[in-house]
């Protein structure tokens, strides 16, 4: 059994992470790691976090002084990781998370038996253990990279299956993978960072997939909430440009740019007829950075990429990909559906 390093950031969220650490530390693949990582959080965090996990064998406690973000915060550490030679894989862990007492094993069980590069947890929800939370991510043509599972019925995904990256919050990264194409790219901050790497791993020939038996707990989003704001949103947005402007070949782009025009256009229709004005003014002002403000940028990193890097065909990226209309269609009967049946299941209770 190689020693595998679990990387767990905490922010202000020392509840959550006395939860979520015993499930770790009870796992049935014994040799592992914990750097447990404090972002900048408050005294009465970094107290507690001293006091129950300072003598630990099994963790390094790391304290920031300032929030690096989860991008950085998680970069610094993987660093390091990957100076180590003799460490096959790398496992990246939300704070807000409880783990099954099998889920390191089946996660590096199938990290090699399927010779996958990226493995995806299967993450359920927390207060909801019947639904979903997350199982890896998909691309869609017009350039968004998604959410596989969420809120659908767990009993779905119980079998393991190919996508394009998975969510960080409980992943396992090859480090050979990683030395060789990248850790996350430090454009962002908090968000999109995985799905980035995950679209890169995918198109340079990486195999991604999701597990099902390695099950994780997730409380959904609560480091995210304590950011959710206008700057946040805008971010995500312009992430979601800046992915594809630098990942995708020029051919793929040319051939998705019809989809691309007609979904933008209608996205701007249907907030007009709402007059929904935040989101109008967030997809325009984060076209404008993409395409004015940090064009050069995006131009410099994407040479880089290109010059370092050797990606499939544009045909087997175009394939990896799924048309945004039928997405668009499927997510909102699913949601119709979702939403009628938890209404049914509380009229049962």
């Amino acid at each position: 059994m190689q020693q595998i390093p679990i990387i767990i950031l905490n922010w202000n969220g020392i509840e959550d992470t006395l939860e979520c650490i015993p499930s770790v530390l009870e796992q049935s693949y014994d040799n592992f790691i914990v750097y447990l990582v404090d972002n900048g959080s408050n005294e009465n965090n970094v107290r507690l976090l001293k006091e129950h996990f300072a003598d630990h064998s099994k963790i390094e406690l790391i304290f920031n002084t300032t929030n690096l973000g989860f991008t950085k915060g998680n970069n610094v550490i993987l660093k390091q990781v990957l100076e180590k030679e003799n460490t096959p894989y790398v496992v990246l862990l939300n704070n807000d998370t409880v783990v099954e007492f099998n889920w390191l094993e089946n996660l590096v069980r199938s990290a090699k038996e399927n010779k996958a590069h990226i493995v995806a947890s299967k993450m359920v929800n927390y207060f909801n253990r019947k639904v979903m939370d997350n199982a890896g991510h998909r691309m869609i043509n017009t350039g968004e990279v998604v959410t596989i599972g969420g809120q659908q019925a767990v009993e779905a995904y119980q079998s393991a299956f190919g996508n394009m990256g998975a969510c960080a919050g409980a992943a396992l990264y090859d480090t050979m993978m990683l030395r060789k194409i990248g850790i996350f790219d430090e454009y962002f901050d908090t968000g999109y960072e995985d799905a980035e790497l995950g679209v890169r791993a995918a198109i340079l020939g990486y195999k991604t997939i999701f597990e099902p038996s390695a099950v994780v707990y997730h409380k959904v989003s609560r480091s995210i909430s304590k950011i959710v704001n206008y700057d946040y949103m805008l971010k995500v947005q312009t992430n979601i440009l800046y992915t594809n402007l630098k990942l995708m070949p020029s051919l793929v782009l040319l051939i998705n740019f019809p989809s691309f025009l007609i979904k933008s256009l209608l996205v701007l229709l249907v907030n007009l007829i709402f007059w929904r004005t935040i989101f109008l003014k967030t997809f325009i002002q984060a076209l404008y950075i993409v395409l004015f403000k940090d064009r050069s940028k995006i131009l410099r990193k994407r040479n880089v990429f290109f010059e370092q890097q050797q990606a499939i065909s544009s045909i087997n990226i175009l394939r990896k990909q799924e048309f945004f209309l039928w997405y668009d269609v499927k997510r909102f009967v699913n949601e119709i559906l979702f939403k009628n049946k938890t209404l049914l299941e509380k009229e049962l209770e």
